[in-house]
């Protein structure tokens, strides 16, 4: 507990599964069986409604998918994942205006863009790819706008790795134009940008009233919104304002990106339907080298999602899965990751499962973190690291921590999806470690002993193309990930990517 989080990773791979017991002061080093007979035994005695489920993005969609399936064969919907304390707000907020909750572009779109808005993001530091491509836009003579309060010096100029010519110039200038507006006042500036891009007349007419409904109740609440309100609110000045409205007017194919400074507000979701709105006002979405691109985190956050870690799937999803595999789901709606820890806080949660992360220290109350970590009896991790979360928040009850593969490691292959909709494969199969194992065996010994009656064979799906082929015939798009090890052709997830304006919305 008294080791830095740096300090911690510099501690190295876990390679043996470590049990604390009901108020020990360590943990000690068990065997495989006990650690998966152990868990068991506790998570049995747990009524499932008193569980949670929480995965980060740092798994494969075979994982993911076993873990969510076993969590609702077993009793609850209790299943969440790190997107909710990041882009969840996102996925609501397109859901309401294109009926999409991920990016509308593929990563080729951005090659064809000439201008680029990054809004509450910092590329510079998070997504380095990106930022090769913010310098091609610039490089083709587009334009990339940052908004966001803080100035981040790789937003100015940046040495793009690369590029020999950008690292021996000191860099390469990555905005055009850069606006600071008052924290928390997002929603005034995008009315602001609106509003001036309606006063010169550059909305796309014909997108407007073939595409979109309401436009004359957005129409009317900007007529009513006068200038000085917009200046007080946001703190930028009328000219900035119109100065890069009309930058947005003048270009042909604008993507708008923006991170979790939009969605980690209490209006997270109204800033996100803002950016939109603002986008769909010049039909910059369901076109080539246009459209939106929330800039969403590491490794396999998005697949995690789609493959169901999440509290409430589609009844189509439900109804798919009870069908496979001959069982019956509820449809309760299931705590998503603050719920669960609040619930946890009231002394409403017996046992977690927590597959990969930190959650301790991914919640920003810490106080709370570890109040509502400690009120729970019975705390499993599967992880490949140690971190500040697995010695914090652990109160008087038990823990059980399980060494896992890492991606390259897997006994076989896995997928995972980008945050531009692309399914890609790893190969796995290095061996560096002689007592990890793949997070889908670990669930599957579980479910044998935890829900030895279900009629899934649990077994099967310690093979990941058995795995595959469930998904494929349960989630909507994911048809192609059945055969994907064999024909070995990464593809984009069904209608997601929008080049023509077909929207999900009624």
């Amino acid at each position: 507990q008294e080791l830095s989080g740096r300090e911690m990773e510099r501690l190295g791979r876990l390679n043996t599964p470590l049990y604390r017991a009901p108020g020990s002061n360590r943990f000690k080093p068990v065997e495989w069986d006990w650690a998966i007979g152990h868990a068991a035994a506790r998570l049995g005695a747990t009524d499932p409604a008193r569980s949670f489920f929480y995965s980060s993005g740092r798994s494969s969609n075979e994982a993911g998918f076993v873990f969510q399936l076993l969590a609702r064969v077993w009793g609850t919907n209790n299943v969440s994942n790190c997107s909710y304390y990041c882009h969840q707000a996102t996925s609501e907020g397109l859901a309401t205006t294109i009926g999409k909750g991920t990016a509308s572009v593929e990563l080729e779109d951005l090659t064809g863009a000439d201008l680029i808005f990054v809004i509450g993001a910092n590329p510079s530091s998070n997504h380095p790819r990106f930022i090769h491509m913010l310098k091609h836009c610039r490089d083709r003579g587009g334009d990339v706008i940052v908004i966001n309060p803080a100035k981040e010096p790789g937003l100015v100029k940046f040495a793009v790795p690369k590029s020999a010519g950008s690292m021996l110039a000191g860099g390469t200038e990555i905005a055009s134009d850069y606006l600071q507006p008052r924290i928390g006042s997002d929603i005034a500036l995008f009315k602001g940008l609106a509003k001036a891009v309606l006063e010169r007349g550059a909305e796309d007419e014909g997108f407007l009233d073939r595409h979109t409904t309401g436009f004359a109740a957005f129409k009317a609440d900007l007529d009513a919104l006068g200038w000085d309100e917009i200046e007080a609110s946001c703190g930028l000045s009328r000219d900035e304002i119109d100065r890069v409205a009309g930058r947005y007017a003048e270009r042909q194919n604008v993507v708008f990106a923006w991170g979790m400074g939009m969605t980690h507000h209490l209006h997270g979701v109204q800033n996100v339907e803002a950016i939109a709105n603002l986008a769909l006002l010049r039909g910059m979405i369901g076109r080539r080298h246009a459209g939106l691109l929330p800039l969403r985190g590491h490794s396999n956050v998005q697949g995690i999602g789609t493959i169901g870690v999440k509290p409430m799937v589609t009844e189509e999803i439900f109804s798919a899965m009870e069908r496979a595999f001959g069982v019956t789901l509820s449809r309760a709606r299931g705590f998503d990751t603050l719920a669960g820890l609040e619930a946890a806080e009231r002394g409403e949660i017996d046992a977690a499962v927590i597959m990969g992360g930190n959650l301790w220290g991914a919640t920003p109350d810490t106080g709370f973190a570890t109040r509502a970590m400690e009120a729970i009896g019975f705390k499993l991790f599967l992880t490949t690291t140690l971190n500040r979360g697995h010695v914090n928040g652990l109160g008087d009850g038990e823990s059980l921590i399980l060494p896992v593969t890492a991606r390259d490691e897997e006994w076989s292959p896995t997928t995972q999806e980008s945050m531009f909709n692309f399914i890609r494969l790893s190969d796995g199969g290095i061996s560096r470690l002689d007592n990890v194992r793949p997070e889908t065996v670990i669930l599957c010994d579980l479910a044998a002993q935890l829900v030895p009656d279900c009629p899934i064979d649990f077994s099967a799906f310690k093979q990941h193309a058995k795995v595959r082929q469930a998904i494929a015939g349960i989630v909507p798009g994911l048809e192609q990930l059945a055969d994907i090890d064999v024909a070995k052709k990464e593809f984009h997830i069904r209608n997601r990517v929008l080049h023509t304006p077909e929207f999900g919305t009624q």
